[in-house]
């Protein structure tokens, strides 16, 4: 296990593009998600081979990634959990994009609050702006930097912060473990998500998505199931 990871060396690949991340006919993903960094598996476990991606959708807004949205969900796709199959080292969604609320038209998704479309838009306008500003000063400065509205280092920190808080080892457990949202096996402290085929996913890498634009989950949890090889993403909300 790692920790503070500060900066990529071999087999990590940080703000990696869309195209490397997503199958070529699911593209329309970069809309919703923000690749943050990609992952050589075998830094985790010596025996698996290939790539998985670590990524922030821009949502929500308020609440849970997958409120409201429930007629579109699936096996790998419920609140604030989100899964996919690894093909060729992409990521295909295995379900109905309008999981995401922006992805809904009004027909499909009638305003959950007053205003919940308008917030939702703006925020996730915001989180672009945010991402590409992270993004560029990463690729000015070689690390990674937290930045203020204008641009500049928040607080006028230039050590910069961790590319991931986490690699390997196992998980610490947290909000995202105790809310009923998804099947868990639990061994002691340690919860590990359980595949719709009853395959355990493993550990591989957290952070917090406000590491990589102004907002984001306090901690981005990564896992993946090596049998059908799936990459499942949850969220922690302090």
């Amino acid at each position: 296990m790692q920790e503070d990871v500060m900066t990529a060396g071999p087999g990590l690949r940080v703000y990696p593009e869309a195209a490397e991340v997503f199958v070529a006919d699911q593209l329309e993903l970069a809309a919703h998600l923000h690749p943050l960094v990609s992952i050589d598996l075998a830094r985790v476990d010596p025996a698996w081979q290939g790539w998985i991606h670590l990524v922030s959708p821009l949502e929500p807004a308020e609440g849970y990634l997958g409120d409201h949205t429930e007629a579109f969900h699936s096996p790998l796709q419920t609140t604030n959990w989100l899964g996919f199959a690894i093909e060729g080292d992409r990521y295909r969604l295995l379900g109905d994009v309008r999981y995401f609320a922006r992805a809904t038209t009004a027909d499909e998704l009638p305003e959950p609050t007053d205003g919940f479309r308008a917030r939702l838009d703006e925020h996730c306008r915001g989180e672009e702006r945010s991402y590409q500003a992270f993004r560029d000063s990463f690729r000015r400065e070689g690390r990674l930097l937290m930045l203020d509205d204008d641009g500049s280092p928040l607080h006028g920190n230039l050590d910069g912060v961790a590319l991931l808080d986490q690699l390997g080892g196992t998980d610490a457990g947290g909000n995202w473990s105790e809310a009923g949202l998804f099947p868990l096996e639990y061994d002691g402290d340690e919860a590990a998500p359980v595949s719709p085929a009853g395959h355990r996913f493993r550990f591989v890498a957290a952070v917090p998505g406000w590491h990589y634009r102004r907002g984001g989950a306090d901690w981005i949890l990564l896992f993946f199931e090596p049998v059908e090889r799936l990459a499942l993403l949850t969220f922690d909300w302090s």
